[in-house]
């Protein structure tokens, strides 16, 4: 039986706090979410505080009193996740790979974008979830003394990042902004 991989943001807090449809299918937004989580907020927060997080979760702690701070970085990343989600399901949404190949979206009324504009929207998206991961990664310095997991890392796990947010198909070397 497959391992049920608890998120940390929900499809409904994505539509809540953004301006995407409510009728967006769940097949693409939560798809996007777990990617979101499993990839890129691992690479921010390191591969044990993820788990961690996922653990207080799934047994249902993350409330208690005991867990607060964890609780408050639950939230703080969610808002990351959200936009970094909803970035993905913009090219999702216009362009599916189907038994023709890939193909777009179209309907008699309405007018598909072109790659280049849906890129501009994607693009968007990113720059939001760039923010919220700067703010993430700021209150994560300021706060590691909370979060022994940050430290911990071995050769299978991925280690904490917080030193640059931005969303760059080049690595540049170091971080940003400093």
């Amino acid at each position: 039986m497959a391992k049920i991989i608890p998120l940390l943001a929900s499809e409904e807090f994505a539509k809540r706090i953004s301006p995407i449809s409510d009728n967006l299918s769940g097949k693409y937004l939560l798809s996007a979410l777990r990617e979101a989580q499993e990839i890129h907020l691992k690479s921010v927060i390191g591969s044990a505080l993820l788990e961690r997080c996922k653990d207080l979760i799934a047994d249902g702690s993350i409330d208690n009193s005991t867990n607060a701070d964890y609780a408050e970085l639950v939230e703080r990343c969610r808002y990351y996740l959200a936009y970094w989600a909803i970035a993905e399901c913009t090219m999702t949404t216009s362009f599916k790979v189907a038994n023709a190949g890939v193909v777009r979206t179209t309907d008699e009324h309405l007018q598909s974008p072109t790659f280049a504009e849906v890129a501009l929207i994607k693009k968007e998206y990113q720059n939001k979830a760039d923010f919220y991961c700067y703010e993430l990664q700021k209150w994560l310095r300021a706060n590691s003394s909370q979060f022994p997991e940050l430290t911990e890392c071995d050769c299978e796990r991925i280690s904490a990042n917080l030193g640059f947010s931005a969303t760059c198909g080049v690595f540049l070397g170091g971080p940003r902004g400093k």
